[in-house]
């Protein structure tokens, strides 16, 4: 599972639920240290949940280049932003998820469900 968030309290709980649930996490805190941890090769990740609000790009250029190495990639979008607005953004793309923050483990794994990851 590849978790894309530059808030360190909340990298760490997603984090922590995930792996608690037996998940293998790898974090990164900007768009291009996320890209640089999957490389070209995005066949092992379960899937990939973005922060919209990177520091370095934007959430959604994040997942368009993760999508171009593998277009059916679930991938959970999660930002303060409303529901309606992040899926407005994302409309027509299949396995997507959105979950606003702060969020908790029920509402993470019910993003992670409707972008078929789990």
């Amino acid at each position: 599972m590849l978790l894309v968030e530059d808030e360190p309290f909340v990298a760490m709980v997603a984090q922590q639920l995930l792996e608690d649930d037996g998940f293998a996490v790898t974090h990164a805190a900007t768009g291009s240290q996320a890209l640089s941890c999957v490389g070209q090769d995005v066949t092992a990740l379960d899937a990939a949940i973005v922060d919209l609000g990177l520091p370095d790009m934007r959430g959604e250029d994040l997942v368009r280049q993760l999508r171009a190495l593998r277009d059916d990639l679930p991938v959970v979008i999660a930002s303060g932003y409303g529901l309606a607005e992040m899926s407005a953004t994302f409309q027509g793309m299949a396995r997507m998820g959105f979950v606003s923050k702060p969020y908790d483990g029920r509402a993470l794994y019910r993003a992670l469900s409707d972008a078929g990851a789990i």
